[in-house]
Formats: C-alpha cells, sequence, structure tokens
C-alpha cells in the first residue's frame, strides 16, 4: 500500500514539475517576441514637407547667423538645423517649429540664427538661472 502511496507522489510531483516547466518555456517564448506596432510613426527630424523645405535651405543659404555673425552652415540630413530669431523679442524658433502657413511673411521678419547659437538662445529662454553671461548681451540688427 505505501509503495502505491509513493508512486501517485512521485506521479502527482512529476505532473506539477512538468507544467511548471511548460508555463515558464511559454512565457519566455512570449517575452523574446516584441510587440508590433502597426501605427506608422511620424518622422521626428522634419515636420516640413519637401517643398516647405527647400524653401527653408534656400533661405538659409549664404546666410550670416544674427548673434555670432559666422555663415550658416549648409543644412544636411541628421545634423543639427537653424533657425530664426525675431529681432524684437529675441524669442528663437527652432527648424521644426517654423510655420509653414505664412513662411514667406515670418522668414522676412525674422532673422536667420545658427544652431550652435538657437541651441543657446533656447537654453537662455528655458532656463535663464542656469546661464551666465561674461559679455554684453547679443545686439541683433534691424534689417
Amino acid at each position: 500500500m505505501t509503495e502505491v502511496f509513493l508512486v501517485i507522489v512521485l506521479l502527482a510531483t512529476a505532473a506539477v514539475v512538468a507544467a511548471g516547466i511548460f508555463v515558464t518555456l511559454r512565457g519566455f517564448r512570449q517575452a523574446d517576441r516584441p510587440p508590433v506596432d502597426v501605427t506608422p510613426t511620424p518622422s521626428k527630424t522634419n515636420r516640413h514637407d519637401a517643398s516647405t523645405t527647400a524653401q527653408l535651405k534656400h533661405f538659409f543659404e549664404g546666410k550670416q547667423c544674427a548673434a555670432c555673425r559666422r555663415p550658416v552652415p549648409p543644412v544636411h540630413a541628421g545634423e543639427l538645423r537653424p533657425g530664426l530669431v525675431n529681432p524684437e523679442t529675441h524669442e528663437a524658433i527652432a527648424w521644426n517649429d517654423i510655420p509653414a502657413a505664412n513662411l514667406s511673411t515670418t522668414l522676412e521678419s525674422h532673422m536667420a540664427i545658427c544652431s550652435n547659437c538657437l541651441v543657446i538662445e533656447t537654453l537662455r529662454r528655458q532656463h535663464p538661472e542656469l546661464v551666465v553671461d561674461h559679455h554684453s548681451p547679443v545686439e541683433y540688427p534691424s534689417h
């Protein structure tokens, strides 16, 4: 009688261990598969259409930065892009935030600023407590 009881306990233990291994392996197989995202994500590098991008690239060709007076480098994919600065409010506008609507009006009323100065002006506006000016502030010339 004890032999029958031991066989039943042994079979029950084997069944529990086999079920545990099965559940563990099934969990590992499901964890290896990344979730599928069927919705396409919009490009974060350029929010403008091709004609607006071409117009902006043409605008920045041969321009001088309003802040540092250096030439604005050509715009290339994957690099930091220049922006615009409002000469009255000194508000900097990043490439992606330049409005496509009324683009010509915006380009006429704002000045070109290189990507380095754009980063500095954005930091200065967003976190003035972190910026210490050792030189006099930049004077933006009028058009």
